[in-house]
């Protein structure tokens, strides 16, 4: 089964993505954007973004979180948010606790650490590389095509200060300036469920079954959970103690089909009606589940539940 979410969501004042800081000054993300101009040219806009990685890792932080409640396996790391993903032997040992024969890695990996199983991980050692990509995608969150010449990022100026204690000589007033950004970002996310719980990387085992049908159930049930708590939370980015977004999803598409089918981008205003004209000319039993009105939540909540459904 092939999930593919895109959509559209308003964001005010937020910091979800810095860099460097550059002595008081902490920079927000910017990535370069290209569009065709009215005479046919093309231009560059340096515009705010939230990477891939930053999605990636509020998605994967839910899904230890959820594994645990619902007594599936995560190893020791990952379950702490920290996604070293078996990058070595002394990594992998370390995460599990005990010694692994580098002749069985994926399949032990599988087994035990459902955070890797779906999320992947590259085991970089001299005698024994393996490579699992990851069973969910997605991409930068960027400003829409509407939003794109009017999104905006300023630095905003605040100060701490110590005056009154016997700091001041050194810390009395500490001026510092955060970028924060606000647009119409641009959302995609992608989930295939068709290596959950299976062999990859040996091209003569690929696609052999590690885990039972049930245990593959569970753990692709409990990603939708972790998807259905990430979309309602808005569970990605940083510095949110103290510059929580403002934040409306204005639109959303959520195919489900039998084989790959993406929903087409969000970066134009028409990616639903190119998503029902895609549908049209092929299908692999793709449903598509729109939202452009209404509650968000129960729109989410729904969906989400019916594709728990073609999963038992």
């Amino acid at each position: 089964m092939f999930i593919s979410i895109r959509g559209r969501v308003l964001l005010n004042a937020e910091a979800l993505n810095m860099t460097e800081s550059v002595g008081n000054y902490v920079k927000h993300r910017r990535a370069p954007i290209m569009l065709r101009e009215n005479d046919g040219g093309y231009a560059v806009y340096f515009a705010p973004a939230i990477s891939g990685e930053s999605i990636a890792h509020g998605l994967q932080v839910l899904l230890a979180e959820k594994a645990k409640e619902n007594k599936l396996p995560v190893c020791s790391l990952c379950e702490k948010g920290i996604f070293l993903k078996s990058s070595d032997k002394k990594v992998l040992e370390a995460s599990l606790g005990r010694n692994v024969d580098d002749k069985d890695v994926e399949a032990t990996i599988i087994k035990e650490c459902t955070v890797e199983d779906i999320g992947g991980f590259l085991y970089a050692e001299k005698k024994a590389n393996v490579k699992r990509t990851s069973n969910f995608y997605t991409g930068y969150m960027i400003p829409t095509f509407e939003a794109l010449k009017n999104s905006v990022i300023e630095p905003q100026l605040h100060s701490r200060y110590a005056l009154g204690t016997k700091f001041v000589k050194d810390q009395g007033q500490m001026l510092y300036y955060v970028e924060i950004s606000s647009a119409v970002y641009c959302f995609s996310l992608d989930l295939d469920t068709r290596y959950i719980g299976r062999l990859t990387f040996d091209v003569d085992r690929a696609g052999d079954l590690v885990l039972s049908d049930e245990e593959r159930k569970s753990r692709i049930n409990t990603l939708l959970e972790a998807v259905k708590t990430f979309l309602l939370e808005n569970s990605y980015g940083a510095k949110k103690t103290r510059f929580l977004p403002v934040s409306s999803w204005e639109s959303m598409v959520i195919s489900i089909s039998d084989k790959t089918w993406t929903v087409p981008s969000p970066f134009a205003s028409s990616y639903i009606e190119n998503a029902e004209k895609k549908r049209e000319k092929i299908s692999f039993n793709t449903e598509l589940h729109v939202f452009r009105e209404g509650s968000f939540e129960q729109f989410v909540v729904d969906t989400l539940d019916a594709v728990g459904k073609r999963v038992s």
